[in-house]
């Protein structure tokens, strides 16, 4: 899917942006947050809405956010115009504003998962899914951002009968419950689990109906663990 809007050029599938004057750098999220502003203009999308697609499962500080929808405009908008293309909706969150000549297929809906458990660090939550979890910093993993985590630093992995964790040889170590691993290691509730110097609690997901309080966990400490 291609967007152009004034003199700038979006190519979804290529993940490129250009203008008349040359490419146009973005980071990668910076770019999967113009895309979704592009995806559903000109509605408003929430912040909740964009941290469910930039951050799934992890917990961010709304700065991080801001620096993006700042990095977005210094790079499309017209230096000196006095507009934008990305319009803040105070109390909600940001749109696209403006004319946009759409040419090709969109690609499919996303479609979001509910995390099976989370790690819930001081700053931090982190989904994890049924399935194999890899941690670390990076496209191809969760991202944690946090600088004692390694690029692929720890495997969860998620079924029917148990949570297992293990070390991918990272720099600073994976630990539970104050024990360095050296293997596979099977994690239950309320485990403390340390990437690096990075320390988490494991909880279970909550069913669907008690969402607010696995939201609540997110800043503070959770009484059944302590």
């Amino acid at each position: 899917m291609k967007y152009a809007f004034g003199n700038v050029l979006v190519d979804a599938d290529a993940r490129s942006v250009s203008s008349d004057a040359g490419p146009l750098h973005l980071t990668r999220k910076a770019f999967d947050l113009l895309i979704l502003l592009l995806e559903s203009r000109p509605n408003a999308v929430s912040k909740d809405q964009i941290y469910g697609r930039l951050w799934p499962g992890v917990f961010v500080t709304e700065s991080s956010l801001q620096t993006l929808v700042r990095e977005i405009r210094q790079a499309i908008d017209e230096p000196g115009s006095g507009r934008s293309w990305i319009r803040t909706v105070y109390g909600v969150g940001y749109a696209f504003t403006g004319n946009v000549v759409p040419s090709g297929e969109p690609a499919g809906p996303l479609l979001v998962t509910q995390p099976a458990a989370w790690l819930f660090g001081e700053s931090t939550r982190v989904g994890l899914f049924t399935g194999e979890n890899i941690l670390g910093r990076g496209a191809d993993v969760i991202d944690i951002e946090l600088p004692t985590i390694s690029r692929r630093h720890a495997r969860i992995v998620i079924n029917d009968d148990a949570i297992t964790i293990e070390d991918l040889g990272s720099k600073n170590g994976t630990w539970v419950d104050d024990e360095r691993l050296t293997g596979p290691h099977t994690l239950s509730e309320c485990n403390i689990v340390c990437l690096g110097s990075v320390r988490f609690t494991l909880r279970l997901a909550k069913p669907p109906a008690s969402t607010a309080s696995v939201d609540q966990h997110a800043s503070e400490a959770d009484p059944a663990c302590t």
